[in-house]
């Protein structure tokens, strides 16, 4: 593979459009793929030539059967599936309603669906995303199992901290300006974003604290750049860590977790998903809304007391949860 150049396609900005949130993690992955040794570029689809071999990695823009369909790559060609719960159809753009369990027991997995037909294309493929739960949902494992040789569960990782950093970066214990800092988007609806999660997780810490920093869409600050976000956390008592409903749900463990104690800070997580990663003794864990604000104001009060778990997380971080090891291993296997 190392013959062959590999492109991160879709969500370049163009003209004055805003950066999609998929632009970040595909310009970190092409970093670490061109550190790794690969020849890797991050580039909209109409600006690959197609007549040769190349490694191609999509979500939905386009997705991988659309690539095929409209751009007809060699039949040399690697196709790697970005996978999420939704994809880009009309049919994905509903809400999981009051009971996202159930909603995601009984949904079809459309992006999952696509592996059926690009077992049909004759083309070599494979998919990736974020481990989460399989077996608690029916459709989903059922395609999982079918294709279980060509998929691969990552840690999604920090996809803000370059490795290096992450390599050099120490437990951050003082020098704070914020007892809470928190970045990332406000967003969608009651049933299909984070707004419950934001207002019952992360307000009541908000208004029991002094010195906040909250910065992204939604909020007053509004976005800041990758420098900005960073020195927020580093200068915060506590990084916040909330996942939406169908994260939870699915038990998948959103880049924030990741970033966070990659910097050598560190926050009380709300999702049971990091279980999959860490024994329940090496990370602070809340199942209720009530838990989690008991438990993030006590290590506000307590900062010393979050030592052992900043330590414990960040060295195995360090050492197997990055995307350096991560893609590593699945380039190796791919090749």
């Amino acid at each position: 593979m190392k013959n062959l150049e590999v492109y991160m396609i879709g969500y370049e900005p163009k003209f004055l459009r805003k950066k999609h949130t998929n632009f970040w993690p595909w310009n970190y992955l092409v970093e670490t793929f061109n550190e790794l040794g690969y020849k890797a570029y991050h580039k909209n689809v109409n600006k690959i030539n197609h007549k040769k071999p190349n490694v191609y990695i999509c979500w939905n823009e386009p997705d991988s059967l659309e690539l095929i369909e409209k751009y007809a790559p060699h039949k040399d060609s690697v196709i790697i599936q970005k996978l999420t719960s939704f994809d880009a159809s009309k049919a994905s753009q509903r809400d999981w309603t009051s009971n996202p369990m159930q909603f995601f027991k009984e949904w079809n997995w459309p992006q999952y669906q696509k592996l059926k037909q690009l077992k049909k294309s004759g083309y070599e493929f494979y998919a990736f995303g974020a481990q989460s739960d399989v077996a608690s949902f029916p459709i989903k494992n059922e395609i999982v199992t079918e294709f279980k040789d060509h998929i691969f569960w990552i840690p999604w990782g920090t996809m803000t901290v370059p490795y290096k950093e992450i390599q050099q970066n120490k437990p951050i214990m003082t020098d704070f300006k914020y007892d809470i800092g928190f970045v990332g988007s406000r967003w969608g609806t009651e049933n299909r974003g984070n707004l419950p999660e934001w207002d019952n997780y992360l307000m009541p810490l908000v208004e029991k604290s002094d010195n906040v920093m909250l910065a992204g869409r939604g909020t007053k600050k509004g976005s800041v750049s990758v420098e900005e976000h960073i020195e927020i956390l580093r200068h915060s008592k506590l990084c916040p860590i909330i996942h939406a409903a169908s994260w939870k749900v699915e038990k998948g463990i959103m880049d924030r977790f990741w970033t966070v104690f990659s910097l050598g800070r560190f926050g009380v997580i709300d999702n049971e998903g990091i279980l999959d990663f860490y024994n329940e003794d090496e990370v602070v864990l809340a199942r209720t809304k009530e838990e989690y604000i008991d438990k993030s104001l006590f290590y506000i009060k307590n900062v010393e007391k979050q030592l052992p778990f900043i330590e414990k997380i960040q060295a195995r971080i360090k050492s197997e949860y990055n995307q350096h090891e991560v893609w590593k291993k699945i380039l190796k296997q791919i090749n």
